[in-house]
């Protein structure tokens, strides 16, 4: 009986159990760590966390958060935390304002980000639904549909972990990712100024999440292909009304439930599978996001990421612009990176710190541009490619190249295209051999990474070269995982809808 509770509550209270559970662990773990109660030399928290809370201290003092060494986040994060900011050195002793202590207001904001995140993937996905019958295979798993929607994400272990750990990324950025997302593919009342209005806000949401963390710049040509395709829709519909052609001719321009274009249609099958089609694709793109829904979320995108970088230099000067912003473009971390060119980036710093040459100067950001072009020309193909006919799946497959390709890749790095997987996953053939391999390869190249990361990093023995190896191991499992993606995607032009 109490089993049967315990799972009614779990599917009925998804949002609630995934926050209690999150702040459970934010406070009960770095107990046993932090503090040395369970294992001596083991911490919870994450490194970042203490940047955060020492340039929040900063803050709460009137001064730059920037003076914290390494701190290279948006100033507003550390203006934010200052809130929880114990300054006088003296924390409360209020059982009440537990959640005001600085080691946990911080953490507390992340899980209710975190937790938010999930909710918003909850009314996604049962949007995308509505209408539409379930799978066959969802129907018969013993774990009902709302179960699978809150695994996803709010009953994740991995970004439980994250967020507990003190990682800021739910708060900071994604959030706003899946913000942009759900306004974006919000249905369209029949009104050209809604859709206008859509797009305005749209780009707002987008402009603050850029600021807050440059990568979701490389979603901006999608949004625009997206936003362009639907002004084109919404055009041709009321053409088609007002010719009165028939209902057959009318069904070509129908949106789908979702807000996203009718994958059926044969004349929009995806260009991976006819590479000639993308330069038909790329005259016809240029012409289209000229108009006036595209043109308005990008105004709005640049409008708000101007005006939060200008507040931010003008308060706390030059450094939140180059520690914030501009630092990111030429990171290149060496420690826990999961790149194939950390080796690289290590061999480089040793060199330079060795002889005092420019040798890490000369030669790696020659690589680093180098590595940019396939960057470039994968986020082109599925801007105009994919985008327009699927967005949440074209910002997944974005987000996951930009990963594997980066020369910089941590564990919170695989939340970027993990908290979008679930809005397209229902497009994707899970079931089949070649995609089980793909992901049981993947999985075997993260425990020989960690095998190899624990002997070099916890355990001080000299195996670079075998990291390396892993890394490379991983990068090859990273590209596999997505060909079998797009060769197992059901929307597919040359595949049948299942």
């Amino acid at each position: 009986m109490k089993k049967v509770m315990v799972l009614k509550l779990l599917k009925e209270r998804p949002f609630l159990i995934g926050l209690l559970l999150r702040i459970a662990i934010m406070i009960l773990l770095p107990l046993l760590l932090d503090d040395g109660i369970l294992l001596q030399g083991v911490k919870y928290t994450d490194i970042d966390y203490d940047i955060f809370t020492d340039a929040a201290r900063y803050a709460a003092l009137g001064q730059s958060p920037f003076k914290r060494h390494t701190y290279r986040y948006t100033p507003f994060l550390a203006l934010i935390l200052s809130f929880g900011s114990d300054v006088d050195g003296a924390e409360s002793n209020n059982i009440l304002l537990w959640w005001k202590k600085e080691r946990y207001f911080g953490k507390l904001l992340f899980c209710i980000a975190d937790a938010l995140c999930g909710l918003v993937i909850l009314k996604l996905r049962k949007k995308s639904r509505d209408g539409k019958d379930v799978d066959s295979k969802a129907r018969n798993l013993s774990v009902s549909v709302e179960m699978q929607d809150a695994l996803w994400w709010l009953y994740n272990p991995f970004p439980i972990n994250i967020c507990t750990r003190g990682s800021a990324e739910s708060f900071v950025v994604l959030l706003s990712v899946l913000g942009t997302v759900a306004i974006a593919t919000m249905k369209v009342e029949g009104s050209k100024a809604w859709l206008w209005g859509k797009a305005g806000i749209a780009g707002i949401i987008h402009g603050l999440a850029i600021h807050a963390k440059l990568y979701p710049i490389i979603y901006t040509a999608s949004f625009m292909a997206y936003f362009a395709c639907q002004d084109e829709i919404m055009h041709n519909d009321k053409i088609v009304q007002n010719e009165r052609v028939s209902a057959t001719r009318r069904s070509e321009y129908e949106t789908s439930q979702n807000g996203e274009i009718d994958l059926k249609r044969g004349n929009d099958s995806f260009p991976w599978l006819e590479p000639r089609r993308i330069l038909q694709l790329m005259r016809s793109w240029v012409y289209r996001i000229i108009s006036p829904a595209p043109l308005i979320f990008l105004a709005m995108t640049i409008s708000a990421f101007a005006a939060l970088t200008y507040l931010a230099v003008y308060y706390y000067g030059q450094d939140a612009l180059n520690e914030g912003l501009l630092y990111h473009f030429s990171r290149v971390d060496h420690r826990h990176n999961y790149s194939m060119v950390w080796y690289w980036i290590y061999l480089a710093r040793s060199n330079l710190a060795k002889t005092g040459t420019e040798m890490a100067s000369s030669s790696f950001p020659a690589l680093g541009k180098l590595l940019l072009l396939p960057q470039l020309v994968l986020l082109l193909y599925s801007s105009l490619g994919i985008a327009p006919f699927d967005l949440s799946f074209a910002l997944f497959v974005q987000t996951f190249f930009f990963v594997a390709l980066n020369k910089v890749i941590t564990a919170q790095y695989f939340t970027w295209y993990l908290v979008l997987l679930p809005l397209c996953s229902d497009r994707i053939r899970w079931g089949s051999k070649d995609v089980i391999s793909a992901l049981s390869l993947l999985g075997l190249s993260i425990i020989i990474w960690l095998g190899a990361a624990f002997c070099l990093e916890m355990k001080g023995m000299a195996v670079h070269l075998q990291v390396w190896i892993a890394s490379l191991l991983f990068f090859a499992a990273n590209v596999n995982v997505l060909r079998t993606i797009l060769a197992n995607y059901k929307g597919s032009g040359k595949q049948k809808m299942e």
